[in-house]
């Protein structure tokens, strides 16, 4: 099994701060996600990033996670916007028909 790894980038933007992530997001590892995502959100980093690129597994369970954390930053006066995915990531939202409800935004 893939471990999950996050790796912060600050964003080009403030104040925004991006979350790499690479390996598997799945119910083993979405805890990990989650607990960085409080812990950011508890340090005054209101608006996040998430970059899937790296995910070469993803459950829907973990997608509707993201969804959770989406609306907990929302609540906390914040975002979390998912901006760039690997295809597993992709087919897992089509499957979970999450694609509308987590969309991307594009920094290009």
């Amino acid at each position: 099994m893939d471990r999950l790894t996050i790796r912060e980038s600050v964003s080009d933007n403030p104040p925004f701060l991006t979350l790499v992530l690479s390996g598997e997001l799945d119910v083993v590892n979405v805890g990990k996600l989650s607990d960085t995502v409080v812990y950011e959100l508890e340090t005054g980093r209101r608006h996040l990033l998430i970059d899937l690129t790296g995910v070469t597994w993803c459950d829907a369970g973990s997608l509707f996670t993201l969804l959770g954390m989406r609306h907990a930053a929302g609540h906390a006066g914040g975002s979390l916007t998912l901006t760039a995915a690997s295809d597993c990531v992709h087919e897992a939202l089509g499957l979970a028909r999450l694609a509308e409800l987590l969309p991307f935004i594009d920094l290009g």
